[in-house]
């Protein structure tokens, strides 16, 4: 039997490899064009759009790998059971412990490998990317600034000019500031000069502008208001938002506390390698399919089964850091019924059709 064990075993690899490739491009390609997009609109610079991707690569791979694994195990014998090759395996005698047996070491493998990147790598990617974005405050979003151009941000809403950068220490000289907001006010700065001041504490970004006025209205109507000012500090928000959830995503598994984000943090990087193993097993008890259906008649139903679960995980996560249900409670809600349903279909294998 260890000859057809290798012979399943090679399938199932070769698969997996194929399917995590497809699946890590068409989700680092999607994340891709919305950093790309970021950066065109100012929010980050290119070279953070890159190094976004290259951090979150672990991040990605830790839910893409289960998945793959899913579908190699269903694809695998799929093909197995509409060739009629898994009828011969039991005439010989080899039943569902016998084929576990054999889908043990490759599934628990996978997991080992999503379990090291969920409790160690991706923390540490995190927490570098949390320090990636700390220094991207400090560059900030106006060195794109070029002294006489224009520079627009947020989807057009934001717009500012200045007629001079200082090079050593990055001041702006007479500065134009203009800005729409959602109670359809426009408002307008002049500022004789300008720099980026970091609050490291509150983890933000103001710009100080000194010896300005500040205009306030609506088009066409005589109520602006106007205010000379001497200093002026404007927050800046965007391309905060990513920072504050890598905080937490980025602290050691053995320092997370008992706050409902970092109880959802643990939960969830404890869930995923458990997620690995009960979905491997499911698409085993699955794959059982007749002949003339072919190694592709339980895609559509394993697809659902499979993305129910992660959804469910997720909807159950996300639930946990809202303190909308104890988080004592964790994922087993959720991983429990998926595992007495995958012990089931395991379990049907070994019981012959009724014709």
């Amino acid at each position: 039997m260890a000859i057809a064990q290798r012979y399943v075993n090679k399938e199932l690899f070769g698969l997996f490899l194929l399917i995590m490739g497809f699946l890590l491009l068409v989700v680092v390609g999607g994340r891709f064009l919305g950093y790309l997009e970021e950066a065109s609109l100012g929010s980050l610079s290119g070279m953070l759009a890159v190094m976004f991707i290259v951090y979150r690569l672990p991040e990605f791979l830790q839910v893409v790998a289960p998945i793959a694994m899913f579908f190699a195990v269903l694809l695998t014998f799929g093909r197995l059971y509409a060739e009629s090759e898994m009828v011969i395996f039991h005439a010989s005698g080899v039943g569902i412990r016998q084929v576990g047996s054999w889908l043990c070491w490759p599934v628990l493998g996978v997991s080992l490998f999503v379990a090291s990147l969920s409790l160690y790598l991706t923390p540490k990617c995190s927490h570098l990317l949390d320090v990636l974005l700390t220094e991207q405050r400090k560059i900030s979003t106006f060195d794109l600034i070029n002294p006489g151009n224009f520079l627009t941000l947020k989807q057009g809403s934001y717009t500012i000019y200045s007629e001079g950068v200082s090079a050593d220490d990055g001041v702006l000289t007479n500065i134009f500031i203009f800005e729409k907001t959602r109670i359809k006010d426009e408002i307008a700065f002049w500022a004789e000069r300008g720099e980026i001041v970091v609050n490291e504490e509150a983890k933000t970004r103001l710009l100080r502008l000194q010896k300005g006025v500040r205009y306030q209205g609506n088009p066409g109507q005589a109520d602006y208001q106007v205010i000379e000012f001497e200093s002026y500090d404007q927050e800046i928000t965007f391309g905060e938002t990513e920072s504050r959830r890598f905080d937490v995503a980025g602290k050691d598994f053995l320092k997370l506390g008992d706050s409902p984000e970092e109880a959802g943090e643990f939960h969830w990087r404890v869930g995923l390698p458990i997620f690995s193993v009960l979905s491997g097993f499911l698409a085993l008890g699955l794959s059982r399919t007749k002949s003339r259906q072919g190694r592709y008649g339980k895609v559509v139903q394993g697809a659902l089964s499979v993305f129910s679960y992660y959804l469910l995980l997720l909807f159950n996560h996300n639930a946990i850091v809202e303190d909308s249900i104890p988080a004592y409670l964790g994922l087993w809600c959720v991983h429990m019924p998926f595992a007495f349903f995958a012990f089931y279909l395991c379990r049907q294998i070994d019981i012959p059709r009724k014709v």
